[in-house]
């Protein structure tokens, strides 16, 4: 297909977007775009519309969402390439991706200057309620991002540098490892630094404490205050840091590594939890809201672990474990549950 209107670039796009360009097909999208001057308006509003014509092929699942980013991998590669020679190519691939993932909606995008004058440009991922998604970054480290989460990255890790991002919210890491740039997550006050490992950070704003588990290899953390950066602890597989944000207190304990990142696997588990922090999770992961006729059942505590469960299933078994002293009722378009019932006392 040779790309020669926006109609046909369209059609062109919808392929690559489905996964079913052919080697040259792909060869052809990017030539057109190695041929522009600038990405203008047109390409923008040609993608954009592909996405808005017809959705009935997106997959919002976990895993979805990453065939567009596989591309900051080959651009990774061929940094020396594009130091050297200059590429075009490896320019107008990495506009690509920006125009591409900010038509889709999958990030919003900004540019921020350091120092030197240098222009980055900034990918960030909002996810709502009820929403998680799978991220690929540029240095092609995974992360699973969890409901009511951000996360903020450059474009393009540069070599010899530090791989910095920011997160507010939840999400578990698995870092590509690189020696010659450490791998640095910010959340809050709180810095996590590591050089290839897997790890979970819940770092909801307005929590009473952050919580950073890791899975495998082995992670730093840090606090800043006025600028000041504090050593807190190093943790291996199987520990877990919580930092409590009122007086900037922590305390490191042993937990079951498969257990943190649970929620990757739509997997909730709950050790001699109250029911207000169980209640806050669903609200994020179901995309519901619970209204409380009695407090006092918030003080409630459940040991319970909900594998692929629906909403209606996690609160039936919750009126069940509570022998029948809390009570529920979905609203008509089930996405407001109020409860009821006697204290746990």
């Amino acid at each position: 297909m040779k790309v020669n209107t926006n109609e046909e670039l369209k059609k062109l796009f919808k392929l690559y977007l489905e996964g079913n360009t052919t080697p040259e097909q792909e060869k052809e999208l990017f030539f057109h775009i190695r041929e522009q001057e600038e990405m203008d308006e047109s390409f923008e509003e040609s993608t954009a519309a592909v996405w808005n014509e017809d959705n009935s092929w997106r997959d919002d699942s976990l895993s979805a969402k990453v065939e567009l980013q596989s591309v900051w991998s080959k651009i990774a590669e061929e940094e020396d390439l594009l130091k050297k020679a200059n590429s075009s190519w490896l320019k107008y691939a990495a506009s690509f991706i920006l125009v591409c993932a900010a038509a889709l909606g999958w990030y919003s995008v900004k540019t921020e200057t350091k120092e030197g004058n240098q222009q980055i440009a900034l990918m960030t991922k909002i996810t709502k309620r009820g929403e998680r998604v799978k991220l690929l970054l540029p240095d092609s480290s995974v992360v699973y991002l969890n409901a009511v989460s951000k996360l903020s990255f450059p474009q393009h890790f540069e070599k010899g540098k530090t791989r910095e991002i920011h997160l507010e919210g939840e999400a578990f890491f698995e870092v590509k490892s690189d020696a010659s740039r450490p791998f640095i997550v910010h959340s809050g006050n709180l810095q996590t630094r590591v050089l290839g490992t897997s790890f979970n950070i819940d770092a909801y704003p307005g929590s009473q404490h952050f919580s950073i588990s890791v899975r495998t290899g082995k992670v730093g953390i840090s606090s800043s205050n006025e600028g000041k950066l504090t050593h807190l602890s190093f943790l291996t597989p199987g520990k877990n840091l919580v930092y409590k944000l009122r007086d900037s207190s922590y305390a490191v304990n042993e937990t079951k590594a498969a257990d943190f990142n649970s929620w990757t696997e739509n997997r909730f588990i709950f050790k001699n939890e109250l029911l207000s922090m169980i209640l806050t999770r669903l609200e994020r992961s179901y995309n519901v809201s619970f209204n409380v006729k009695n407090e006092q059942m918030l003080k409630c505590r459940f040991n319970a672990t909900f594998h692929n469960k629906n909403i209606k299933q996690i609160v039936e078994q919750l009126h069940t474990m509570s022998s029948g002293k809390i009570h529920y009722q979905f609203n008509t378009h089930k996405t407001i549950i109020t409860l009821w019932g006697e204290d746990c006392q």
